[in-house]
């Protein structure tokens, strides 16, 4: 087996080099000790991202658990984690990894290839919510000692290096699943260790008191010798957005990430000369939101009603007005500030109630007495009080056309069971991230074959389209990269005539923490990374 291409050439080489040096001890901390708090609102409702892969879950649970490797840098070059080294074969189907020793979980027992194994064929791949899209081609795990693990393709995956992340393919113990019924996906999501961690990482599981804190101690066994440099990371629940800004600006909380602030008191903080702003560390997410739109019954099968609703609103006014200037009016399912894959031939969508109203009543939707064409009902986003703003407008706008919207008001568990779960909702705000590929983050969304019932940020709606579906299978495998920007360039035409979703605007996020955290940006998932390194002036 030997290196395939610069980029894993590169990427071995630093594994040959770095895997000694950790094995020896990681690079001094600046300084140790002391607490990291931050804050994001809402609450997680698990501790690992099997359960959920959303915002507030992730951000949590990549303290405690990891992945074979870790990623530098705005572009995620790789770099060794649980592995030491990787090799490629020549025909690019075949991934070998040298694992590192004598790492343990948090319980004491030893690390080993099997829970590698597990992880990837029992729990990821059939639980997580781009687990069929990482590792659908894997046509067998195989564990030759207890220290590799090679991962046979059936086709190229060209993205395959991509998929380790500690959010994306956390390494789980596989004795942690013990007299779990591993079939479904309720027996999975509700094991003690989704409650409880159990992991390799920097940081091990303390305690959660639901409504108040969640807190993570330093892992004194941690294998990357001399870090953690933090003592504990304390998640402090706040639901409150201008609280949750106070708490910032008094000290009290360290950080506030990935626009965990209401906008408005974002742009109030950030002139403060002890407190810190960036957009940076973000780069790998793309994140999109949009409405989510259940296409099971009419009047939301129809074409017509679905363009109507997207002409009735104003995403400039979206951008500036609810979001504070934080984001761009979106244009399809790819961002535009990926410009290897974004279709800069997509036409702005507009604005135009009046052409919305013609719509309606070419699709048979009259008015009735009382003004109103049909009711449907919308679950805002439980993130705070800009998805709440963003509820309201799009109550009142669509109003305007004829469409009645009942907003529905709940937690964030509900409102997860009323979109994936119940599929109940008929429209829902929600974003979603690219990530650093779209076979990684936007194919999970769009093709027929991830409608999972009870699966997170998967194809809600019930789109289905034979022609997307075969263009991602085609791109998530093609290795020539001008095929896969032409097949990636017609499925997000396909995706903005169609609107199986109202994409609605490309979001902006905005980390805010106090100057004396140093180290927190380190890469395009920086949030998501392990803060191993971080430490408090």
């Amino acid at each position: 087996m030997r290196p395939f291409s610069i980029l894993v050439a590169t990427a071995c080489a630093a594994a040959s080099l770095a895997g000694p040096a950790a094995a020896q001890g990681a690079p001094s901390c600046p300084k140790r000790g002391g607490t990291l708090t931050y804050s994001y609102h809402p609450e997680p409702t698990a501790l690992s991202t099997i359960a959920t892969s959303a915002v507030p879950v992730a951000i949590i649970a990549t303290k405690f658990y990891e992945s074979l490797l870790s990623y530098d840098g705005p572009e995620l070059t790789p770099k060794p984690s649980l592995a030491l080294s990787w090799t490629v074969s020549e025909d690019r189907k075949a991934y070998t990894f040298k694992l590192r020793p004598d790492v343990k979980w948090h319980d004491g027992r030893p690390f080993t290839a099997e829970d590698v194994k597990f992880s990837v064929e029992k729990i990821i791949r059939p639980f997580h919510s781009r687990g069929r899209v990482y590792f659908g081609d894997v046509e067998a795990v195989e564990t030759p000692d207890p220290l590799t693990v090679v991962f046979r393709l059936k086709d190229v995956v060209p993205f395959f290096l991509n998929v380790f992340q500690p959010g994306e393919a956390p390494i789980m113990p596989k004795h942690a699943f013990d007299g779990i019924d591993m079939s479904t996906s309720g027996g999975v999501r509700s094991a003690e260790i989704m409650q409880k961690p159990v992991g390799t990482g920097p940081f091990r599981f303390k305690e959660w008191r639901k409504g108040s804190h969640v807190v993570a101690e330093r892992n004194p066994d941690y294998w990357d010798k001399g870090r953690p440099c933090l003592d504990q990371i304390v998640l402090r629940v706040i639901p409150d957005g201008a609280a949750r800004a106070i708490a910032v600006e008094n000290g009290e909380v360290d950080l506030a990430p990935m626009s965990g602030l209401p906008e408005a008191e974002i742009q109030r903080l950030e002139g403060l000369p002890r407190i810190e702003t960036s957009k940076k560390g973000a780069e790998a997410l793309g994140p999109s939101m949009w409405l989510e739109v259940n296409l099971r019954e009419k009047p939301l099968q129809d074409l017509k009603v679905r363009q109507a609703i997207s002409l009735a609103l104003d995403r400039s006014r979206i951008v500036d007005v609810v979001w504070y200037g934080q984001g761009t009016p979106a244009r399809g399912p790819i961002v535009s500030a990926n410009p290897t894959y974004f279709n800069a031939a997509l036409k702005p969508y507009e604005y135009n109630p009046a052409k919305a109203n013609q719509l309606l009543d070419e699709a048979g939707y009259k008015r009735g007495p009382d003004g109103i064409r049909f009711r449907i009902n919308h679950y805002p986003l439980p993130y705070g009080e800009t998805w709440l703003r963003l509820g309201e407008y799009v109550r009142q706008e669509l109003g305007k056309v004829g469409i009645a919207v009942q907003t529905q008001s709940v937690d964030f568990a509900g409102w997860l069971k009323a979109v994936y779960t119940d599929w109940s909702s008929d429209t829902a705000s929600a974003f979603t991230h690219n990530y650093s590929d779209p076979s990684i983050g936007v194919e999970r969304s769009f093709t027929s074959y991830n409608i999972q019932k009870g699966a997170t940020f998967t194809n809600s709606m019930n789109y289905r389209n034979a022609r997307v579906d075969e263009l991602f299978r085609k791109a998530s495998r093609e290795p020539d990269p001008a095929q896969r920007k032409a097949q990636f360039a017609e499925i997000q035409q396909i995706l903005h005539d169609e609107l199986p979703v109202i994409f609605l605007m490309e979001m902006s996020y905005t980390h805010v923490w106090n100057r004396r955290v140093r180290g927190l940006i380190t890469n395009g998932i920086s949030m998501y990374s392990s803060w191993s390194g971080v430490w408090k002036d």
